[in-house]
């Protein structure tokens, strides 16, 4: 139990993917997504499971709480677009979405929305029931003890300072990218080093989403969710993208005289039929490449465009388009970036995050200090008693090696696959370890056997994990440029001969691997693994992928970790200081 403080806030969001995130005196010491608690992917709605937990495991009572940060101005609730046809999870197409239709179908009607002057009429409209939303999330919080000052913070300026306060990079450029939130897909902004202040120097309407033409055509590719556009970046590379680039640069170009990419394509529906018919005849592949190359294009020349701006070296990203590792690898390869640091829940996932500095500003009466994100192991936790409770009510066999980092390596070395339950778990879309499943990098086979038993359908090979200090006999230019966003997989690197040749299952068709580099105070007994698995077979990489099955979001509990291992059949189960080994 984390001892209380009176310096607490919350920071909260409500609408797609929401959760919550609590500051304790500026330190971030708890977060988590409702997804994981109530098992439904990217959950929107009131986090009421993650607020129960946020209270309890941050050992915080009601009235310690100070303020709290409502992420996103905007209502949150059940008409959030979940998938990439801009339907709700009930295939509904909300009342926002057909008007904005509407007018991008009148004369002049494009333009206007693609101007900031038509998505501040865009974002009006919206505004005018965020009163109600802010009434209603008071109401919430109410029914737990929770009665204190309440402020909303925009979409982006809450992506903006989910990555600003935790870079420790006062002086940086600091840029979000999304599908579009409050009205808006883009802001630029700077920080100031004497005030710990964000100053946003540009923003981009709605319309001109980049993220949007991503999902579209990840909807044509496989699958209507937007939560995989993470495949189509794994299928870009088995394509030709000079077969589709022209197309995509028809409908999306970056303007340099205003410092933003425009569409010209139309929105929603209208754009999606629209680049339906132009693409007809093209693979998925193709189309994949055509839009991962087009992206990295544009979002390069954004960054330089405001590098030269700014004069600022030091680039921090967020929102959901920085998920896309190719392109944050584009950005971190620029002449003169001197630190990239992606924000690890760079999704409205994070939003929380961003909310709850927000709310520390107005605690503290000025901005709080940047500094330096350590982990993001800041979810539920759970102590040895209870996991061997949920071993002994699922009638499990286990036993308590003496030292069971040792024996985890032991059965990597025998070639065995090991899912990983230890500790907190993880803020955000990536497994780092503490629900992780782990296996040898030597056989490139094991992506279709282990995709095969999750029943995932995936195009991109596993992530490796290796030691910081094995790094650069691996991974090409891993500097520390990037060293930071690597702990947290938040970028790929091109590889070098030996990976291909030792760890062939953690590199991409184009000669790539987004790898998890881990540093021993990171995660200690995480890193004892590599390093006997390492003296065991003299190899340093291991394949991690985050523990569950497909369409499920990462385990959280004991129970859910011991039945995805039991359905997914895995060889051993590392779970707190127990050992689960399957007998047949």
């Amino acid at each position: 139990m984390l001892m209380t403080s009176t310096g607490v806030v919350l920071g909260i969001n409500d609408s797609h993917d929401a959760g919550v995130a609590v500051l304790r005196d500026g330190e971030l010491v708890y977060a988590v997504n409702e997804e994981r608690l109530n098992r439904v992917k990217m959950a929107n709605g009131f986090p009421t499971l993650s607020l129960r937990a946020a209270l309890s495991e941050a050992g915080i009572t009601a009235s310690e709480v100070q303020h709290v940060g409502i992420a996103a101005l905007t209502p949150g609730g059940g008409d959030i677009p979940a998938n990439n046809d801009l339907t709700d999870k009930h295939g509904r197409h909300s009342w926002a979405q057909k008007a904005a239709e509407v007018v991008d179908s009148m004369p002049l009607g494009g333009y206007l929305m693609s101007t900031n002057g038509g998505a501040a009429l865009y974002r009006a409209k919206l505004l005018s029931r965020s009163a109600s939303r802010k009434r209603r999330a008071k109401e919430h919080l109410k029914e737990f003890g929770i009665d204190c000052a309440i402020s909303t913070l925009d979409h982006h300026d809450a992506h903006l300072s989910s990555a600003y306060y935790l870079a420790n990079a006062p002086d940086s450029l600091v840029i979000s990218n999304d599908f579009f939130g409050d009205g808006i897909c883009s802001k630029v902004a700077v920080g100031n080093p004497e005030t710990y202040g964000l100053k946003v120097i540009a923003t981009n309407s709605f319309y001109n989403s980049l993220g949007a033409y991503y999902n579209y055509v990840t909807l044509f590719c496989h699958s209507n969710k937007s939560h995989h556009a993470g495949k189509t970046t794994g299928l870009a590379a088995f394509g030709d993208p000079n077969k589709t680039l022209s197309i995509f640069q028809e409908f999306l170009s970056w303007d340099e005289s205003v410092g933003m990419y425009r569409n010209h394509g139309g929105i929603f529906r209208n754009c999606i039929e629209s680049l339906r018919t132009r693409l007809k005849g093209y693979s998925r592949e193709d189309m994949a490449a055509g839009i991962q190359k087009h992206s990295e294009d544009i979002l390069t020349k954004m960054v330089s465009h405001y590098m030269k701006k700014t004069n600022r070296r030091r680039i921090v990203l967020a929102g959901g388009v920085h998920a896309n590792v190719k392109i944050n690898q584009r950005i971190a390869e620029l002449p003169g970036v001197e630190e990239l640091f992606v924000f690890p829940n760079m999704g409205d996932g994070g939003l929380c995050v961003g909310a709850a500095y927000a709310a520390e500003a107005t605690r503290l009466g000025r901005n709080p200090s940047p500094r330096t994100l350590k982990h993001v192991f800041l979810g539920s936790a759970f102590s040895d008693e209870q996991i061997a409770e949920a071993l002994n009510r699922e009638n499990i066999s286990f036993t308590r090696p003496e030292n069971i980092a040792h024996e985890v390596a032991r059965l990597l070395a025998e070639q065995k696959i090991v899912a990983r339950f230890d500790g907190a778990m993880e803020f955000g879309p990536r497994a780092l370890g503490n629900r992780s499943i782990l296996y040898p990098a030597t056989d490139a086979g094991i992506n279709k056997r282990l995709n095969e038993q999750l029943n995932r359908t995936e195009y991109m090979p596993f992530a490796p994990v290796l030691r910081e200090r094995d790094a650069n006999q691996f991974l090409k230019n891993c500097t520390p440029v990037n060293i930071h966003s690597a702990e947290y997989m938040t970028v790929t690197y091109d590889v070098t001969d030996r990976c291909k040749r030792e760890a062939p299952a953690v590199v991409h068709v184009d000669g790539t691997a987004r790898p998890q580099v881990l540093v021993r105070n990171f995660n200690p007994s995480y890193y004892d693994i590599l390093e006997m698995y390492q003296q065991l077979t003299g190899l340093s990489v291991l394949v991690n992928t985050s523990f569950n099955m497909h369409e499920e979001p990462i385990v959280c509990t004991p129970t859910e970790a011991i039945r995805a291992y039991e359905e997914s059949r895995l060889d051993a189960l590392a779970i707190g200081p127990y050992l689960v080994r399957r007998l047949n």
